[in-house]
Order: structure tokens, then C-alpha cells, then sequence
């Protein structure tokens, strides 16, 4: 009766030791000139997503792209360790795409970042240290993308976002810097409106200019008109005198007779001759 009982335990004990490790058999391993990689792969299929990034094993490396795939997508525990057997980084992915915590590690040991995935998208708490071990960013993402209050400790700065975009922050101001910021406007205004004044006065003065040399031009071009109507005038009149002239010429020089008239006075001025 104790082994009939005994044995489904066994099975199910044996079935959790299986599902419970990573088989190593199955774990791949390669390398690069600065890094050592331990990792797993899937042959199952899935269907990219344009804004997540996938990771996949293919003619002996480690490729990644942003939404596609053209490899084995790697899968479960990943280890990535520098030549001197220190651990650089350690996550997991799913399919191809990061999930869980991945934590990343300076050459002496120190942990340096430390981000939460959630199916390919980075999603929470976001943890940068420095090489001594103090923390020196912190933030949050969401949805892959900045969500709410980021702050470097080094630079003692703090902005605020909401996905992935900065939102300004009111300022706040006490009175003297109120004033002072007051005053600064009044100043600025005012050298405004003196500038805007000297280039109304700038702008007139060129106006007046303008109109004067198109004045100018404008009497020019009417007394070069008058002067080429005056010359016109006066070679129509020496063209009128020269044909007046040329007419009376005519009337007072004696008429020639005609061809006929001379044909026949010269035919009698020969009869005359014979006759004589």
C-alpha cells in the first residue's frame, strides 16, 4: 500500500526536477573578443513586433534587431561574462524578447544597472550605479518609454516625464527674484521698443530717400522728353523749310519744253537751214 502510495509522489517529485532546471545539454555557448555568452534557444515560431527588439542565434553569434527575426529566438536563463570569468549581465528572455529583471556588472564586480522587462518592453524601476557601487540614476519606465520622475544624483538634477516626454516644471520665485525678473522684462521692453523706434525712423528716412530719387528720376525723364518733342519740333520745321524751299527753286527756274516741242523745233530749225 506505502508504494503503491509512494510512487505517483516519486513521479511528480521526478517531473518538478525536470521542470524546474535548465537542461544543460541544451545550453549553447559562444564568444566574442570581449565577452563569453551562455544561453538557450527556441525553434518555436512567433510573430515580431515592430517596436520591440529580438534576439536570436545564428552562424555562431548573437543577433538582435527591432522587429524581426531570422535565427533561433533565444529563450529562458541568459549569462553574458567578461574573459576573466566576471559576470557582465543576466537576464531571461522569452521568445526572442527580454522579461524579468536583467542586471548588468561592472569588470570589478559592482553591479551597474539593474531595469525590469515585461515582454520585450522595458516596465518599472531603473537603477544606474557608478563603479564604486553609489547609486547615480534612478528613474521609471513605462511601456518602454520615460514615466514620471528621473533624477541623477551626480548632477543633482530632476525632470519629469510622461511618456517619453519631458514636462516642464512650474518655477517657483521668491519676491526679491520676482522683482528683479521684473525689472529685467521693464528693461527688455523698453530696449524693445527703442529699437522698434530707431527702425520706424530708419525705415522713414529710407522711405523719404526712395521718393526723392524717384522724384528725381521723374523730372529727369520728363526733361529728356521735352528736349527729344523739342528736337523733333525743330527737325519737322527744317524738313518744312528745306521742301518750301525747294518748291519756290522750282517755280522760278524757266519750264522745259517738252520732248514733242523740242522734236519739232529742232525739225524746223533744220528746214530753215536748207532753205537758206
Amino acid at each position: 500500500m506505502k508504494a503503491i502510495i509512494l510512487r505517483p509522489l516519486f513521479l511528480l517529485f521526478f517531473v518538478f526536477i525536470l521542470t524546474s532546471f535548465d537542461d544543460p545539454y541544451r545550453i549553447k555557448r559562444t564568444s566574442d573578443k570581449n565577452f563569453r555568452y551562455e544561453f538557450y534557444t527556441t525553434d518555436k515560431k512567433t510573430t515580431p513586433n515592430k517596436n520591440k527588439i529580438y534576439y536570436w542565434f545564428k552562424g555562431g553569434l548573437i543577433h538582435e534587431a527591432q522587429g524581426g527575426i531570422t535565427g533561433d529566438l533565444l529563450d529562458q536563463k541568459f549569462i553574458k561574462m567578461y574573459h576573466t570569468n566576471q559576470l557582465a549581465e543576466q537576464g531571461r528572455f522569452k521568445k526572442g524578447v527580454k522579461v524579468g529583471v536583467w542586471k548588468t556588472w561592472y569588470q570589478n564586480g559592482i553591479l551597474a544597472t539593474m531595469q525590469n522587462w515585461n515582454n520585450g518592453l522595458r516596465s518599472g524601476p531603473y537603477l544606474h550605479y557608478d563603479q564604486s557601487g553609489a547609486l547615480v540614476e534612478t528613474g521609471s519606465f513605462r511601456s518602454n518609454l520615460k514615466n514620471g520622475k528621473w533624477i541623477n544624483l551626480e548632477n543633482r538634477d530632476t525632470i519629469t516625464y510622461k511618456k517619453g516626454e519631458i514636462i516642464k516644471q512650474k518655477e517657483t520665485f521668491t519676491k526679491s527674484e520676482k522683482y528683479r525678473i521684473k525689472q529685467e522684462n521693464t528693461k527688455t521692453e523698453k530696449a524693445k521698443n527703442i529699437e522698434k523706434e530707431l527702425e520706424a525712423t530708419s525705415d522713414a528716412m529710407k522711405l523719404a530717400d526712395y521718393k526723392a530719387k524717384a522724384k528725381e528720376e521723374k523730372v529727369i525723364a520728363r526733361e529728356k522728353a521735352e528736349k527729344e518733342k523739342e528736337v523733333k519740333t525743330a527737325t519737322k520745321k527744317t524738313e518744312r523749310a528745306a521742301k518750301k524751299a525747294v518748291k519756290e527753286q522750282a517755280k522760278n527756274e524757266p519750264k522745259k519744253d517738252s520732248k514733242i516741242i523740242t522734236f519739232f523745233n529742232n525739225l524746223f530749225k533744220k528746214k530753215d537751214k536748207t532753205l537758206k
